[in-house]
C-alpha cells in the first residue's frame, strides 16, 4: 500500500469507492450546497438558504431552509427550524417545522412543538411538546358547536312608521 492509502499495484482504473453517505452523493449529483457547522463550531443568529443544512456543532438561533436540516447526534440547535424535511439525531430547543417531512432518529431529544404533513418518531427518541399533523383535514381541530342561546336573535318586528 502506498503514500495516503493508495495500492501501487493497481493500474488507477479502478473507481473510487463511493461516498458512504448517499445523501451527501445525491446532493452533490444535484449539483446543491451543504452548510456544515462542524462539531467545534458555535453559530449565533439565522441561517437561511437553499441548500441542505447539516448540524454537528451548536445553533442558537433560526434556521430557515428549503431543502433538508440534519441535525447530527453530536449536534445542538436551540431555536426554531424550519425545512422542507427534518430530520434529528441529537438536541432541539425550539418548535420544528417540516414542510414534507419532520424524523426523530433514537438519539434525538427534542423540546418543543412539531408540525409536518409526515412525522416519524423512531423508537428510543425522546420528544416533549405537541404534535401538530398538517394537510390533513380530518387531523384539523373540530370548531366548537354553537349554542342556541349564542346565536343571534332575529328582530321580527316591523320599523315604525312616524
Amino acid at each position: 500500500m502506498g503514500l495516503f492509502g493508495r495500492d501501487d499495484r493497481t493500474n488507477g482504473s479502478n473507481p473510487a469507492p463511493a461516498d458512504s453517505n448517499p445523501r451527501q452523493r445525491s446532493s452533490h449529483a444535484t449539483g446543491s450546497s451543504i452548510t456544515l457547522v462542524a462539531k467545534t463550531s458555535q453559530i449565533e443568529g439565522v441561517i437561511k438558504g437553499a441548500g441542505e443544512v447539516r448540524i454537528e456543532g451548536a445553533v442558537k438561533g433560526k434556521i430557515d431552509c428549503s431543502a433538508t436540516v440534519l441535525v447530527d447526534p453530536s449536534g445542538h440547535v436551540d431555536g426554531e427550524i424550519k425545512a422542507e424535511t427534518v430530520v434529528i439525531a441529537g438536541k432541539v430547543n425550539g418548535n420544528v417545522f417540516g414542510s414534507q417531512k419532520i424524523e426523530l432518529t433514537p438519539t434525538a431529544v427534542v423540546e418543543g412543538d412539531i408540525t409536518s404533513p409526515r412525522i416519524l418518531i423512531r423508537e428510543g427518541a425522546t420528544f416533549e411538546g405537541q404534535v401538530f399533523m398538517t394537510g390533513n383535514k380530518a387531523a384539523k381541530k373540530p370548531e366548537p358547536e354553537k349554542k342556541k342561546e349564542d346565536a343571534p336573535k332575529a328582530d321580527n318586528s316591523k320599523p315604525d312608521k312616524k
